[in-house]
């Protein structure tokens, strides 16, 4: 004789619900964790890769990290920090050994036309000892986000940071403090040089590269990648001839 086990149906779909869950992402997409200063570079790219579909994500390089030491499912990491490519590796995250594909510089800007740009402001204690109104702010990557941390670098060394913290406004990424700037919300911030370019925000002036640790961009495969060929062949198609001209028609310096 055979006996049916009748389930419940909410324990059937709890069972339905934890067999979805175990089933891997599109095997024919990259999932790109990107960083948010190279959004436009990476957008370009994935629009003729050849090697399947690109899925991107762009935010600020401390926040991805964590999100794929968290598990989400990402099969390339691109970042504007080697910190956090450390931070991976240390957690076991990352296949191989990551790789330098671009580097990039530190600017402060204002809006195009605003009343700061009518100065010739040098360098930063210009910016912050004589140039800024007493409503006037800066902003600036939050803590932990790899162009606030240069930036705090720079007016550390500087002997500044201390003196004017109360001027710096935390913004999520370098996008954010770009697009703050451009809008006028904040009268100057500090981007990186490829963000400069962008409209509505004028450079004031280069902040010398040897107040910070050297931007270095990382890509790297993530372990258990969905897609490691396809993650693969985009890092490839990143370092390839048609990559390497994207990321110097951006603006940024190609190793």
């Amino acid at each position: 004789m055979v006996y049916l086990l009748r389930v419940p149906f909410t324990v059937a779909c709890l069972f339905l619900l934890l067999a979805g869950c175990g089933r891997k992402s599109d095997p024919d997409t990259v999932t790109v964790f990107a960083a948010a200063s190279v959004t436009d570079v990476v957008t370009a790219l994935s629009a003729d890769f050849e090697g399947g579909k690109v899925r991107a994500s762009y935010g600020a390089t401390s926040d991805l990290a964590r999100q794929i030491d968290d598990g989400a499912p990402a099969d390339v990491f691109i970042s504007a920090s080697r910190k956090w490519t450390d931070y991976l590796e240390r957690a076991g995250r990352l296949e191989g050994q990551p790789v330098v594909f671009a580097r990039n510089s530190l600017v402060c800007v204002s809006r195009s036309g605003g009343r700061l740009t009518q100065f010739k402001i040098i360098e930063p204690a210009m910016l912050f000892e004589t140039s800024l109104a007493p409503d006037e702010r800066v902003a600036i990557a939050d803590e932990g986000v790899p162009a606030g941390d240069y930036a705090r670098q720079a007016l550390t060394k500087l002997g500044l940071l201390d003196r004017h913290r109360g001027r710096l406004i935390g913004q999520k990424d370098v996008r954010a403090v770009l697009n703050a700037v451009a809008t006028g919300e904040i009268a100057a911030g500090f981007v990186y040089a490829t963000d400069a370019r962008m409209a509505g925000v004028q450079m004031l002036f280069p902040v010398d590269p040897g107040l910070h640790d050297a931007i270095d961009y990382y890509v790297a495969v993530v372990k258990g990648a969905t897609n490691t060929e396809g993650a693969n062949h985009f890092m490839q198609h990143l370092r390839s001839e048609t990559g390497r001209a994207a990321l110097h028609n951006a603006g940024f310096v190609v190793p």
